[in-house]
C-alpha cells in the first residue's frame, strides 16, 4: 500500500512538524501546540466553534470548547464579575 492510499498517521505528522521547525531554525514544539494556535486565532477572527472543530477534525464540540478557554480577549466580553467584586469597585475598595 502506498502512502497515498492510507491515512497518515500522528508520527508522520510529528516528524513532518519536527522537520520543518528545523529548516525554519526554531526550536522543536509539540504538535499540539500548532492545533491551539490555529484554533485561538480562528477564534479570534471571528470563526464560530462549529467551524473551529470542522478544522480540527473534532467529532464533538465539547472537544472544541477546550480550545474557547484559549480565547480570553472574546471570554473578557461575555463573563460576570466574580460576586462582592463589582460593588468593592464601584465603592473603592477594591485590593
Amino acid at each position: 500500500m502506498t502512502p497515498r492510499e492510507r491515512p497518515i498517521g500522528p508520527d508522520l505528522v510529528r516528524k513532518t512538524i519536527r522537520q520543518a521547525y528545523a529548516r525554519a531554525g526554531l526550536p522543536h514544539t509539540r504538535s499540539h501546540l500548532l492545533r491551539h494556535t490555529m484554533a485561538s486565532r480562528l477564534l479570534a477572527g471571528g470563526s464560530s466553534l462549529k467551524e473551529v472543530a470542522d478544522v480540527l477534525r473534532h467529532r464533538s464540540l465539547n472537544t472544541t470548547l477546550i480550545y474557547a478557554k484559549l480565547d480570553s480577549g472574546r471570554l473578557v466580553e461575555v463573563a460576570l464579575p466574580w460576586p462582592g467584586i463589582a460593588a468593592a469597585v464601584t465603592t473603592g475598595r477594591a485590593s
